[in-house]
């Protein structure tokens, strides 16, 4: 049983803790990238062909500030959880590619 309980203690996550500076700035990130989705559609600040990839292009920055600051995704001992996430994102990714081909073409 000593064994099982050691092997417990080296999966467990290395937390560093930054204090409240990192996640102050990222939440103020944050919320500059949601008023810049806003404005855009709202005030029509940038051309109507550009509004939805700038949108999407806007909600990848933000879901990689989601990961990597509020999951901490950048610490050590989340590598099955990073692998896992880019390997979901690989196959979607191939999955769109695929319908848009077999829909288009």
């Amino acid at each position: 049983m000593g064994a099982h309980a050691h092997n417990e203690e080296v999966r467990k996550p290395k937390v560093k803790h930054d204090g409240p500076k990192r996640h102050v700035v990222a939440f103020i990130g944050s919320l500059v990238l949601t008023a810049l989705a806003f404005i855009a559609v709202a005030f029509e600040v940038i051309p109507t062909g550009f509004t939805v990839p700038f949108i999407v292009i806007l909600a990848f920055v933000q879901a990689f500030f989601q990961l990597f600051v509020w999951m901490h995704m950048d610490q050590k001992g989340h590598e099955f959880a990073r692998i896992s996430i880019f390997a979901g994102l690989f196959v979607i990714l191939l999955a769109v590619i695929v319908f848009v081909y077999w829909v288009w073409i």
